[in-house]
């Protein structure tokens, strides 16, 4: 790693460093400064990572922005790995992730989180190696924090081991229509072992139907402080007709049992979806953009 590091600082005029194993302690301080929008990162810690490289860069590094009048604290963090996720909402010290990310030229699935963050690294990335698919450049980042405000859907409930065979065509439906492209298009297991992996845990919920799984959500991160609702999705045949938000109503409550915050973040353009949030309860807090490659 040692000419990965000398690269970012170089990139960065010694503004942006590789994390260290020692440097835990201040990255979980900079997450706690906002747990909720930071779930997604907090969750990396949350398996035992610390703050260092382990073994290089194939499972992922964190940078680090410091104060300069206190080396030990951290301003702004940044997770790359397979996707690159900021934990910062400026976008000037997005900048700074953006050149030393340029420096490590890896190839990255995507970038979100904040979107001022996510803009500054976006800026200088988009001159580097890989051309993005998809610029999702708005997108309303929302919370609830009380039970839903309308009646739930009783129908609604946790997918059971059993339920995995019709649980898995909704995901990859949800998948295709939110990406564009199968996951299982590459011929690997990967996905079909996530969907197995969140079934097991309790983290999907589902409204099941005679032939087919009507409604399907879940618990794509958690957290002691929030819970991240991704994966939600309702099958043709039960669409306008009012049944998503009762749906969702139960995947909420069922969610604060767990945590005192659930949020979710979703595509400006989505109106129908929105309106349905907010129906349940949801607030616009914060605005998240979307890189996709």
């Amino acid at each position: 790693m040692l000419d990965a590091e000398e690269a970012v600082v170089h990139a960065t005029g010694d503004t942006v460093r590789i994390l260290a194993n020692s440097d835990t302690t201040a990255l979980r301080d900079l997450i706690a400064q906002n747990p909720v929008t930071n779930a997604y990162v907090q969750s990396i810690l949350d398996t035992g990572r610390r703050a260092g490289p382990i073994g290089g860069f194939a499972r992922g590094i964190f940078l680090g922005i410091c104060d300069p009048t206190h080396q030990d604290r951290l301003v702004a963090a940044c997770w790359a790995g397979a996707n690159i996720v900021p934990v910062t909402s400026s976008s000037d010290y997005g900048t700074y992730f953006g050149q030393a990310l340029v420096a490590l030229d890896e190839h990255f699935g995507s970038i979100f989180g904040p979107q001022s963050a996510v803009e500054g690294i976006w800026e200088v990335l988009r001159y580097g190696r890989q051309t993005a698919r998809d610029l999702r450049k708005n997108q309303p980042f929302m919370t609830i924090t009380n039970q839903a405000k309308i009646p739930a859907n009783p129908n609604v409930r946790h997918a059971r081991e059993t339920d995995y065979d019709a649980v898995l065509p909704a995901s990859v439906a949800m998948f295709t229509e939110e990406l564009g492209y199968s996951p299982l298009a590459d011929g690997s297991n990967g996905y079909r072992l996530r969907v197995r992996q969140l079934i097991s845990k309790g983290y999907t919920m589902i409204e099941p139907g005679e032939h087919e799984v009507t409604f399907k959500a879940d618990f794509g991160i958690v957290t002691d402080d929030a819970i991240q609702i991704q994966g939600v999705w309702i099958a043709p045949s039960a669409r306008g007709q009012g049944r998503a938000a009762p749906a969702m109503a139960a995947v909420v409550n069922r969610a604060l049992e767990l945590a005192p915050v659930v949020c979710l973040y979703v595509n400006d353009y989505n109106t129908a979806a929105i309106r349905t949030y907010q129906r349940v309860g949801f607030d616009t807090v914060d605005r998240f953009a979307t890189v996709l490659f």
